[in-house]
């Protein structure tokens, strides 16, 4: 998703060539530097940021007169602090000109500015004296790459450029995700994890929370096929589906190498991984639902009966899903607020890290705490378990989700007890009701222990999928 910003051109880190050669560079998403009139020290700026630079695209400067030029720019994505370019003028130099394209630029050594036959976003040739700084604008995209040259020019028509740099802006601003998510409509929840194997002998919904002492080898998906699972979504008309990474026993779906005061446990500990080539789990399952057309989201539990949970060992997880497996249209939290709590782990450096990771790669995910407060609180969406909290007020007016298992008896998980669903029309009528209320729906479906879902569950998700499209409810 790319979106258009009118603002400015936006950059957080500052582009300071002495020589050129780097000479200054702070990659934090907030940046604000003293210069000596005070005029560009901002603090916490919103919006764009420049979050990335490649210095392999840096040649060697080729300024005009016996100096090089430093360069500083900061320029804001704010309605209330214009955007400001600023630089300490080459020797000899008089005019510059300030060149951003999404197309690649070549500067030979001794090029001249016409030799630049592209688009140019900004054209300022009005620049001059040794310390200079004036408000531009640009149309710049949310989550793109772009290539940053700067000119310069002495009274004899003399031209030297920069070194030339690549940004890529942030992510869209979370008021564009919010809508963006709900908007999603439907998706499908999918519980699978060690639960699935070691507690469906109990039907109940309390029976389906591991102890974190079950031995990794109970995991053993036989005929394992997240294909199908990705195929069932696509089936039923979902937009996105949701998978559970780590469920609360700390059993996670993917390999890892061990973190900070954590012992290891998950797929890679269990004989079914080293006897199945090293299967990674959560690396099919994102690679199924985009090549379906659906965006992947993964469900991770704060709450750890394995490992006691810490913030060294959380954080280290999570940049592990939300850097390896792509762009995340959600991390989906539980077990956090109403279980481990907000002082264990706060949920700002959660959030931080999260915000963090978005703007480093260009990534979209939004944040859900399944939390039970109904409001916009530790959550940039919030949840409605159904089945505890009832589904979203009509009157709602936050971007909402609800979520619920397709088995009537309210589990999350595969057990063999009870193949009984909710109807097909009952489940329409949420998705009808949740959409009314600025909500998406995430019905949950249950793979097996065989790691396949059901043929009842199937089905179910195809009717669904018809009649929705039948009924006008969703689109194709």
């Amino acid at each position: 998703m790319k979106k258009r910003v009118s603002v400015g051109i936006v950059v957080a880190a500052a582009v300071i060539f002495y020589g050129g050669t780097l000479s200054g560079c702070n990659n934090s998403p907030y940046y604000g530097s003293a210069g000596a009139t005070g005029i560009d020290t901002v603090n916490k700026l919103p919006g764009l940021s420049l979050v990335t630079t490649d210095p392999s695209l840096i040649p060697a400067a080729t300024f005009p007169g016996n100096g090089d030029t430093g360069i500083s720019l900061h320029a804001y994505d704010s309605n209330a602090i214009k955007p400001i370019v600023r630089w300490h003028a080459a020797s000899g130099a008089t005019h510059y000109r300030v060149v951003i394209s999404a197309g690649k630029v070549s500067v030979p050594g001794n090029s001249s500015e016409t030799l630049l036959a592209l688009p140019l976003v900004i054209d300022d040739t009005a620049f001059t004296g040794t310390d200079s700084s004036d408000s531009i604008r640009a149309l710049l995209s949310y989550s793109t790459s772009y290539y940053l040259a700067i000119c310069a020019k002495n009274d004899s028509g003399k031209v030297g450029w920069s070194p030339i740099r690549t940004f890529k802006t942030k992510a869209d601003p979370l008021p564009q995700l919010q809508a963006a998510y709900v908007n999603q409509k439907f998706g499908m929840f999918i519980h699978f994890n060690m639960s699935t194997f070691s507690r469906y002998n109990d039907p109940t919904p309390s029976g389906e929370w591991e102890t974190g002492a079950e031995d990794p080898n109970l995991f053993q998906p036989e005929s394992l096929n997240v294909g199908q699972w990705a195929d069932v979504a696509k089936s039923a008309h979902c937009t996105y589906a949701v998978l559970t990474s780590k469920h609360h026993g700390g059993f996670c779906l993917w390999p890892y190498s061990g973190y900070v005061s954590s012992s290891l446990h998950g797929i890679a500990q269990g004989s079914w991984y080293q006897q199945n080539g090293k299967r990674d789990i959560i690396r099919e399952f994102v690679d199924s639902v985009r090549q379906r057309g659906l965006d992947p989201g993964l469900y991770f539990s704060i709450r750890d009966e394995h490992n006691p949970p810490n913030i060294p060992m959380v954080k280290a997880q999570l940049t592990d899903l939300l850097s390896n497996y792509g762009d995340l249209k959600v991390i989906w939290f539980d077990g956090w607020g109403w279980y481990v709590g907000y002082v264990t782990i706060p949920y700002d450096t959660v959030a931080n890290l999260v915000q963090y990771l978005n703007d480093s790669l260009g990534h979209h995910t939004v944040i859900v705490e399944n939390n039970h407060m109904y409001k916009m609180v530790n959550t940039q969406i919030v949840e409605y378990e159904i089945p505890i909290d009832g589904p979203p007020l009509a009157k709602n007016g936050q971007p909402s989700e609800g979520n619920e298992p397709i088995r009537a008896d309210k589990c999350w998980f595969w057990h063999p007890m009870d193949t009984t669903l909710k109807s097909t029309q009952s489940v329409l009528d949420r998705i009808t009701a949740a959409n009314a209320a600025y909500a998406t729906y995430l019905l949950d479906v249950t793979p097996d222990t065989l790691g396949r879902v059901p043929q009842y569950e199937v089905q179910a998700m195809s009717d669904i999928g018809a009649q929705a499209i039948a009924q006008g409810i969703l689109q194709h």
